[in-house]
């Protein structure tokens, strides 16, 4: 049957046919009746086989069955169906972090917190994998998998919802990761709100500073007064910031502040495997794009961290006014808290 005749035997609109055979879209208890009825089939058998599947976890959207080496993620990327490999992983542990998702949005919680704290299960279970693939393929997918979300969210456009979310979620997860090892080395990370951001950026008078676009401020403390030492920059990829970033840490860097750039630096394309292969590109002569040049010449960042193990690192030894370095969840006493510290011993006081 086509969608236009199962939509006029149902009384269903044939766009919501559409999402329905897309895994876009989780009917209601009405709407599998009509469709039962439209397909002179009886509503139970619309679900049967779901529960005998043994090796397989999810129904909608995303699933994950076991493979020799691990688990493969299967989900659907605009017309392929997709698999990401997760080796080491088990499903029990997969449930485990969907179920962070899952009962944390059905339970009322803040959607940037729910994300984050499925992030950091994610990382913790699989340490060796790469966490922009655990973002990408993995967190980002059982979010924009409807059937994960309660009844209230059913209007709600899911990928929408996912970059303001996914946004908020990674300064909570930079914050989680590294906050607490770096304040035991006198350094705070804030993500203020927008009077905060504004005091402790008022004295930079410079009118690319937009305070409201600092997604994470560096502080320390001198004398009783909060002090600051610099910004964060957030982003999952690296396409947004030639708007609003590199202007105002070009301002921030001018007046002896840090400004650092903290990326995901996701960035694959639809097919059956897809490679998030990142956005910087080669390192060699022909292979450097001018996303790698905005740091390796131009300088517009003091540095960048990248936590997509595919992104090349800045190699060893080329000169260059910032580096683009690779991180991951393992340790906070990393490159990039390190960072941090040596930028603060250099700071004027």
């Amino acid at each position: 049957m086509t969608q236009e005749s199962v939509a006029e035997a149902s009384g269903l609109d044939r766009s919501y046919i559409g999402g329905i055979e897309r895994g876009e879209r989780n009917p209601a208890l009405d709407a599998m009746l009509r469709l039962a009825a439209a397909l002179r089939v009886s509503p139970a058998s619309l679900f049967e086989g779901l529960g005998n599947v043994s090796d397989a976890a999810g129904v909608d959207g995303v699933t994950a069955a076991v493979a020799e080496d691990g688990l493969v993620i299967r989900f659907r990327y605009d017309q392929y169906d997709a698999e990401y490999r997760l080796p080491g992983a088990t499903l029990t542990e997969f449930n485990q972090v969907r179920n962070v998702l899952r009962e944390g949005l059905s339970s009322g919680g803040r959607r940037a917190d729910v994300v984050t704290g499925a992030f950091l299960s994610a990382v913790r279970f699989w340490p060796q994998a790469n966490p922009s693939d655990l973002w990408t393929f993995l967190i980002n997918r059982v979010y924009c998998d409807r059937s994960n979300h309660p009844a209230a969210n059913a209007r709600l456009n899911l990928e929408q919802s996912w970059k303001r979310t996914g946004g908020w979620a990674l300064e909570r997860v930079l914050i989680a990761h590294y906050a607490g090892f770096l304040a035991q080395n006198g350094l705070t990370l804030k993500a203020s709100s927008t009077a905060e951001k504004a005091q402790l950026l008022g004295n930079i008078n410079d009118a690319r500073i937009i305070p409201d676009k600092a997604d994470i401020l560096i502080t320390y403390p001198r004398n009783g007064v909060e002090q600051l030492l610099g910004v964060v920059h957030v982003k999952a990829s690296i396409a947004e910031r030639r708007t609003d970033d590199v202007p105002m840490s070009q301002a921030l860097i001018e007046a002896g502040y840090v400004s650092v750039f903290w990326t995901m630096d996701a960035k694959s394309f639809p097919s059956e495997q897809p490679i998030n292969q990142g956005e910087f590109g080669g390192v060699g002569a022909s292979e450097i794009s001018d996303k790698r040049r905005d740091f390796e010449e131009h300088g517009h960042f003091s540095a960048c961290f990248s936590y997509n193990r595919n992104t090349i690192p800045t190699p060893d030894g080329r000169r260059t006014p910032a580096r683009i370095v690779g991180c991951d969840f393992t340790n906070p006493d990393d490159r990039f808290s390190q960072f941090l510290l040596e930028a603060w011993h250099r700071h004027p006081r």
